[in-house]
């Protein structure tokens, strides 16, 4: 998994541990493109900013040289909840609610986990400012791994 923060420094260990686990919500990880997530510690609030997000697939060569492919995805919501210390409060968003929302459609828990307020998003696709996960190479039908 790809872990990105604004500042691009590491994330704390309890916030790997715990991304993992909600992670396991994400079925059918086998056939998805690589997952990635993008953090951010909001000081003022004292709240962590999780998104959890399938990366998109490039395809190389070929008629569809260059298009971007997302993959579909399946959440085991209970699951998701089960890496939170308590039953965190959920909210689904349909669509982007305006121009610039980079989130779109995701599922949205708050709730406290490995002792922190934590904000959870699992989005539908990657935000536009992360690169391609994965590669299809068309003329091989062979899928490469980016990260």
């Amino acid at each position: 998994m790809k872990f990105q923060e604004r500042n691009h420094s590491a994330p704390p260990s309890w916030l790997r541990w715990f991304v993992s686990d909600a992670s396991k919500g994400i079925l059918d990880q086998a056939s998805i493109a690589p997952l990635g997530c993008h953090f951010y510690h909001d000081a003022k609030l004292n709240t962590w900013e999780i998104s959890i997000f399938v990366s998109r697939t490039e395809v190389v060569g070929g008629p569809g040289d260059g298009r971007m492919i997302g993959s579909g995805l399946l959440v085991d919501v209970g699951a998701v909840i089960a890496a939170f210390d308590q039953l965190p409060s959920l909210h689904w968003q349909s669509e982007a609610v305006c121009d610039d929302d980079q989130l779109g459609n995701h599922i949205s828990l708050e709730g406290i986990a490995r002792g922190h307020q934590v904000w959870l998003r699992i989005l539908h696709e990657a935000p536009a400012e992360f690169s391609p996960g994965r590669l299809l190479h068309a003329s091989h039908g062979f899928l490469e791994d980016l990260w």
